[in-house]
Parts: C-alpha cells; sequence; structure tokens
C-alpha cells in the first residue's frame, strides 16, 4: 500500500532554516529539535525548491493569509 504525502500550511517567514540539500535540512531539523525539545517538520513546497524547517507548534498558530501549503517530508519529534 502507497502511503500518501501529508500536506501542511506554513508561513515560509517563520522557517527556522532551509536547505536544497534534504541530508543537510535534516541536520538542521535534529540540531533544532535537541535544543528546543519541540517537535520539528522537514517540508517542501514543490521539486526543485529549498527544504524548510519549521517549529511545528508555532508554525500552526500563524494567520491563514499568510500560509503557503508544503509536503511534509520528514517529522523530528523524537
Amino acid at each position: 500500500m502507497d502511503k500518501m504525502s501529508e500536506n501542511a500550511f506554513f508561513n515560509p517567514g517563520q522557517s527556522v532554516s532551509s536547505d536544497y540539500d534534504f541530508d543537510k535540512a535534516y541536520v538542521a531539523a535534529k540540531i533544532y529539535h535537541d535544543k528546543s525539545k519541540k517537535p520539528v517538520v522537514v517540508v517542501r513546497e514543490k521539486d526543485g525548491q529549498p527544504y524548510l524547517i519549521f517549529d511545528e507548534q508555532a508554525a500552526q498558530n500563524t494567520k491563514l493569509d499568510e500560509n503557503s501549503e508544503y509536503s511534509i517530508i520528514k517529522r523530528v519529534d523524537d
């Protein structure tokens, strides 16, 4: 069975970090998570765009009219 991708809306101005290389973005997400002890997500708007890292809880509390749709690539929460 194929797993469907999960989409979420975040304000791009609230990203913690970004990178075009997934491995570097994932390392940045793990470092942020280790320091903040908060759930972090690595997302991407579409192919060819950078991976963005968001503090998941903080990003979900933004105004909807300022948000863009992203596909969640990886969640860091353990």
